[in-house]
């Protein structure tokens, strides 16, 4: 028997929860359906920049007394954002949930954005893109997404650029908080120990009683790919850096487990081939991986790694080799079946996380509008077939149609 449930207000909030009795903490997270993504030409980087800004003050507390309320009981408050969403999230002991209940809805409707602290902020990340700047493992992936997503809204940056920072006002931080923080675009999940009911009543005192039209959360937008290799020199940097990569398909498509099996065998952890083949054998890289992201439209899947410029070529090399093999002689069942266990007890350890729940939910509602329980995952897993990883395989390796895109001194 599950303990997940949903509920629906009037004013087109969703809220999703999972009671876990043998916890006495929660996570509880306010989901806003809006990030780099929905940023027009003019607005790049500004749904990170509100969500820095909602901490800054409302009109019932100043910036110092949203730090302190939950933090003083010992609990968290926090935010990101991403290409398609914003979250809120905290966690704390269970007695302290309508603290963190008040204060996240405090933030979503009492924003002031009061001119000192925005002029502040503007300055705090300007910092931030700076920090990205200068790590080429992060800066690589911004830089990635830009060409392989070209012309697409998913090509924009999260932080946004140093010059469209500065010349953000209160005026365009708020008309952009008024247009995407609308009610039907909010859900909230959380888990842990705590009544449903109670946490529904909670936050329908905080919100709008009137009806919302729902829209749709997500607008799909059409591919413009070409395969292309990009160089950007930084003369500073010791290590080049290399992402090999193409885009694939979105949240809701069949294919996703077998390319997370996919991604599990290339490069998740010391076991995979990619690890096995240009670090243990071949000692060309420290730091090599796969990875694997899926949005509500499309996807990427991609490798990194990052060695001296002298052993480049051969690293690089190496990964089209291996991709290569797979392509054309596809993997072995057992190989296969090993990656679909250890993506098994990801989830199931995943669920001694109350964090890792809310998010599982949060994501489930937002991107299905369904959440899968446990044993539905573990179920889709095995579900999945030696000739559908090897046809994915085939699909995702071609290498007519892979891009690269290099960081380096030389």
């Amino acid at each position: 028997m599950t303990n997940i449930r949903r509920s629906s207000l009037q004013n087109g909030i969703t809220i999703v929860t999972e009671r876990v009795d043998s916890v006495r903490s929660f996570s509880l997270g306010f989901w806003v359906v809006v990030g780099s993504r929905n940023e027009q030409k003019n607005e790049k980087g500004i749904s990170h920049f509100i969500e820095h800004n909602l901490f800054k003050g409302t009109k019932t507390r100043n910036c110092k007394e949203i730090a302190e309320a939950l933090e003083s009981k010992g609990g968290t408050l926090d935010a990101f954002t991403s290409k398609e969403l914003t979250c809120y999230f905290s966690r704390g002991l269970s007695i302290h949930l309508n603290t963190a209940v008040e204060i996240s809805c405090d933030l979503l409707t009492n924003p002031l954005f009061p001119e000192k602290e925005l002029k502040k902020e503007i300055s705090v990340v300007t910092e931030e893109i700076k920090d990205n700047e200068d790590s080429p493992q992060k800066h690589i992936f911004d830089l990635l997404f830009e060409k392989l997503f070209l012309k697409h809204p998913l090509g924009n940056s999260v932080l946004g650029r140093k010059s469209d920072v500065k010349k953000f006002t209160r005026d365009k931080t708020n008309s952009y908080f008024r247009r995407w923080y609308k009610t039907d675009r909010v859900i909230v999940a959380a888990s842990g120990y705590f009544e449903h009911r109670k946490l529904v009543n909670s936050i329908s005192k905080f919100f709008p009683k009137s009806e919302t039209k729902c829209a749709p959360l997500f607008t799909r937008h059409k591919m413009h790919y070409k395969p292309f290799s990009s160089t950007f020199k930084r003369r500073e940097l010791f290590q080049a850096h290399l992402i090999i990569a193409k885009p694939t398909f979105g949240l809701d498509d069949p294919r996703r487990y077998p390319l997370l099996i996919l991604d599990t065998i290339m490069g998740d952890g010391m076991s995979s081939i990619l690890f096995q083949r240009v670090r243990e054998e071949k000692a060309l890289a420290y730091d090599v991986f796969s990875f694997a992201n899926f949005f509500s439209d499309a996807g990427v899947f991609g490798v990194y790694l990052a060695c001296d410029p002298a052993n480049m070529e051969n690293a690089k090399m190496t990964v089209i080799k291996e991709f290569g093999k797979i392509a054309a002689y596809g993997l072995k069942e057992k190989k296969i079946e090993e990656a679909k266990d250890r993506l098994k007890t990801k989830v199931l350890i995943g669920q001694e996380s109350m964090s890792s729940r809310m998010i599982r939910l949060g994501r489930g509602e937002i991107y299905r509008r369904k959440i899968l329980t446990i044993d539905e995952i573990i179920s889709e897993i095995d579900k999945v077939s030696s000739d559908e990883v090897n046809d994915v395989s085939r699909n995702v390796l071609k290498q007519n149609n892979i891009s690269f895109i290099y960081v380096g001194n030389t």
